[in-house]
């Protein structure tokens, strides 16, 4: 008896669905044992969590990949920030290298000038300190170092276009200085008194005698203006510059002058060729210096 109960109740653990539809179509039904029921609902259950799992995994997946992105955009960001401020800092050091350059040129031109060059460039003090940048590395700097880097380059370029300017103005005073030799031949004739080679009288005589071949080129002294170019009486053919600064020229006896009057001559330019105009024995320049109006010994400013 019970095994024939067991046997019964083995066979009533299935389930019976109906399936009845609104109209008058046939009843259909269908039968599942317990088993296949709970096989299908742990399977589904277990679809169920499986899924959740990977949309899980999905959605931190694509939070972690949202925000790596935007990392990788920051860095990329500041990455171009930093080359742009390399290439900032960069050109701002070689605009104060080209300005120390010609500075440093402008140094010795000066010093072959007022003829004291010929030294070592150790001899010669250099007048800007590059040290102040040089120590500094880019590649370990971040803004507040390039900000204080940018503030000594704009000091020493400020300090640098005030040398400049400064070296300039000396170099123009420099070339207004009649100190060249305005011609090549032999000193006839000192400044001084002496005896006239035309009336054999003594006389003072307001400048030197420079004797050579006629058309000898016969150069200015010093840069200046003309302001006069033509016969004058004894001086023959005359060019008169002025160089400022009280100094001015006479360059006379000319065979043919070469400016003109309001002419802008530099230091060594032609202005005239060696002739016997006027008073004069031979072919020769009648050379004068003139400070404030008085002739002064040429002899104690030419450097040849």
């Amino acid at each position: 008896m019970k095994k024939k109960y067991r046997h019964a109740s083995k066979v009533r653990k299935k389930f019976t669905f109906m399936i009845v539809p609104n109209s008058t179509g046939k009843i259909r039904q269908f039968t599942i044992s317990y088993r296949t029921l709970a096989s299908l609902l742990s399977g589904s259950i277990a679809t169920v969590l499986v899924l959740g799992f990977f949309s899980s995994q999905f959605f931190y997946s694509s939070q972690n990949l949202n925000s790596v992105s935007k990392e990788l955009a920051a860095l990329k960001d500041e990455n171009i920030s930093q080359k742009n401020q390399i290439t900032y800092f960069l050109s701002k050091s070689q605009e104060v290298e080209d300005r120390i350059e010609r500075l440093s040129e402008l140094e010795r031109k000066v010093l072959e000038v007022v003829n004291i060059g010929g030294g070592s460039e150790e001899e010669v003090s250099s007048l800007v300190s590059r040290s102040d940048y040089r120590d500094f590395s880019i590649w370990d700097m971040d803004q507040v170092d390039i900000d204080y880097i940018d503030s000594i380059i704009s000091g020493q370029s400020e300090d640098i276009e005030s040398l400049i300017s400064g070296i300039e103005n000396q170099l123009e005073t420099l070339e207004a200085i009649p100190n060249l030799r305005p011609a090549k031949g032999r000193i006839s004739s000192p400044f001084g008194e002496r005896i006239s080679p035309v009336t054999r009288r003594t006389e003072f005589h307001r400048g030197i005698d420079i004797a050579n071949s006629t058309n000898t080129d016969i150069i200015a002294s010093a840069a200046g203006v003309v302001t006069f170019s033509g016969y004058n009486g004894s001086y023959g053919n005359m060019v008169l510059i002025s160089h400022g600064n009280g100094y001015s020229t006479i360059y006379a006896h000319n065979h043919e002058n070469k400016v003109e009057v309001g002419d802008r001559v530099q230091k060594g330019e032609l202005v005239a060729k060696m002739g016997s105009t006027g008073r004069s024995t031979g072919p020769h320049v009648h050379f004068e210096i003139r400070k404030g109006g008085e002739p002064i010994d040429p002899k104690s400013m030419l450097e040849n």
